[in-house]
């Protein structure tokens, strides 16, 4: 815990200076502290970004970041100061029960942080994908050795800039940092409605940590999903509050928090349209700004491409690609049109061939009587979606919250005709749950004590374990030492396969599964299936490991 608390330290200091920095450079003026900060992380994720497409994110980064945001701080540094005596007085503000309640919060994410990560996708990519930046930074054709290290999201280019790896190798809690971020967002905000009552907005963002006990699932590993859920609800706000009278500050950043989001994880891209409503709506006022929002556009989409095109050959990435534009390290066709329709059927629980063979009809029912926590939740999207519309008079009032209600509605659609995972969907759950629930409790009693409980219940997976549940459960040596970032050793054997020398790991028997193998890693059974059904076997296009990996045919 305390070595993550340092590690935390760090970041916020260099997110506040990188986020001032940029702000200032935008002319942005009086932001939301916590907003700055993910200004900053959006800052860094881009610079880290094009930085991998040439050089490893190592060493040398870390010194070119750590100069960078000395220079920055001297130049800013009044403003820099400025923001940290907001925040102080944002403190200051807050009744004693907030104090107390984010303290504990904060304590419970640290202690979670520590603790061994549980999410499956942390063994079968994240910690590859993060180990292959720091020694290396974006690899052609990489998805050719494992074909989920094509997703490297944004996120994991930031966590590999934060995880100092060449000081300690058990740093990936950067969820951590940003989970808190969003709960001490949301209790500020909760804390100024019971004070002064003007916004009812501010009751719906600031009920958010209710959602805790679902979302410390994900601070073990550096999953995307918990760095989505936060920022979609900073953009939530955002737009509710610039809906009817935009400013500067409001588009410029709902424009950063989008294009943030987008770099994160694709399936975000539907929220692009929060920001580009608001720019329609306000047109005469915020054309003046239009400079500014091509040029944060454009940068994140012109990085999106150039990693897409290193990563996978193929611009367009991860729907399938143009043959014309297809590169001498891009997926095989074969492949790639195979795990396309894999992950279409993944998301109704079916294999590709029943999903081509079912009608729509089966394939809603497949989806929605699915067994399980996935089931479970495909449920409670549509009774949440059945249950807006006993409050949509209530909403009337407010076109901004229709909007949102709207775009969840195609948000759905979209993901049925791509992959219809519940994960892919929880920032509208959560933003529409919340309209419900502040409709039904305005108490400020019944809702301190919701708080309340919702923190005390993180404290059964944390401490104990339970049965039929994987959660990662805290032990004392993790108070100065957090668990390793694997929940498995490394233990692996080096099979030399034609010009390549690839590490498979001996305690992982799961397909995916390779862990904190050493680079370049791949499962056995991974191997063998490709080899096997395929006919393929991926090798290095050179003998130097940057310049990546292709298929070849054993035909």
């Amino acid at each position: 815990m305390l070595f993550i608390l340092l590690s935390w330290i760090y970041i916020l200091a260099v997110a506040l200076v990188v986020g001032v920095s940029l702000d200032r450079l935008l002319r942005l003026q009086d932001v939301n502290p916590i907003l700055v900060l993910f200004h900053g992380l959006f800052g860094v994720t881009l610079t880290a970004g094009f930085w991998a497409v040439f050089f490893p994110l190592n060493l040398n980064f870390h010194i070119f970041l750590l100069f960078t945001s000395i220079i920055l701080l001297y130049i800013n540094r009044n403003y820099t100061v400025k923001y940290i005596r907001l925040f102080k007085h944002e403190l200051n503000k807050l009744s004693q029960f907030f104090k107390i309640l984010i303290v504990a919060i904060f304590l419970l994410i640290l202690a979670q942080s520590a603790s061994p990560p549980s999410l499956l996708d942390n063994e079968s990519y994240y910690i590859q994908t993060i180990a292959w930046l720091n020694e290396f930074g974006l690899v052609k054709g990489l998805v050719n050795l494992h074909v989920f290290l094509g997703q490297t999201s944004g996120w994991h280019i930031l966590q590999s800039a934060f995880n100092f790896n060449f000081l300690y190798e058990n740093f990936n809690d950067l969820n951590g940092l940003c989970l808190f971020l969003g709960n001490y967002y949301a209790l500020v905000k909760l804390n100024d409605y019971f004070k002064f009552r003007n916004n009812s907005m501010d009751l719906v963002i600031g009920l958010y940590p209710i959602f805790n006990i679902f979302l410390f699932q994900f601070i073990s590993s550096p999953s995307p999903d918990l760095a989505v859920y936060i920022i979609s609800m900073l953009l939530f706000y955002g737009f509710l509050m610039n809906y009817h009278a935009c400013s500067k500050n409001g588009l410029v950043s709902l424009v950063m928090l989008t294009s943030f989001l987008i770099l994160i994880k694709a399936t975000t891209l539907v929220f692009a349209l929060f920001p580009l409503i608001i720019y329609i709506k306000h047109y005469k006022h915020v054309k003046q700004y239009t400079f500014i929002v091509w040029v944060v556009s454009i940068s994140t989409l012109g990085f999106i491409i150039i990693k897409n095109i290193l990563m996978t050959g193929n611009v367009l990435y991860p729907l399938t690609g143009i043959e014309l534009l297809k590169t001498d390290w891009s997926l095989p066709t074969n492949i790639e049109t195979y795990f396309y329709n894999y992950a279409k059927a993944y998301g109704y629980a079916i294999t590709p061939d029943a999903y081509n063979h079912s009608s729509i009809i089966n394939l809603l029912k497949e989806w929605f009587f699915q067994s399980g926590f996935d089931g479970l939740f495909n449920k409670l999207i549509i009774l949440i979606l059945v249950l807006y519309l006993f409050f949509i008079k209530k909403f009337k009032r407010n076109k901004a919250i229709l909007f949102i209600y709207g775009i969840a509605l195609l948000q759905l659609c979209i993901l049925f005709m791509t992959s219809p995972q519940f994960r892919f969907y929880m920032p509208f759950v959560f933003i529409l749950s919340l309209f419900i629930i502040a409709e039904i409790i305005t108490s400020e009693k019944i809702t301190k004590s919701i708080l309340v409980i919702s923190t005390i219940v993180i404290l059964f997976p944390l401490l104990f374990v339970i049965p039929n549940i994987k959660t990662s459960t805290f032990l004392a040596s993790y108070l100065v030492e957090p668990h390793r970032n694997s929940q498995f050793e490394s233990k692996y054997k080096t099979l030399e396969i034609g010009n390549t020398k690839i590490n498979t790991p001996s305690n992982i028997d799961f397909f995916w599964g390779t862990g904190n193998t050493k680079i370049p890693a791949l499962n056995e059974q991974q191997f063998e299936y490709f080899k096997t059904h395929f006919k393929v076997i991926p090798q290095q296009r050179t003998e130097n490991l940057k310049d990546g990996f292709y298929f070849k045919s054993l035909d």
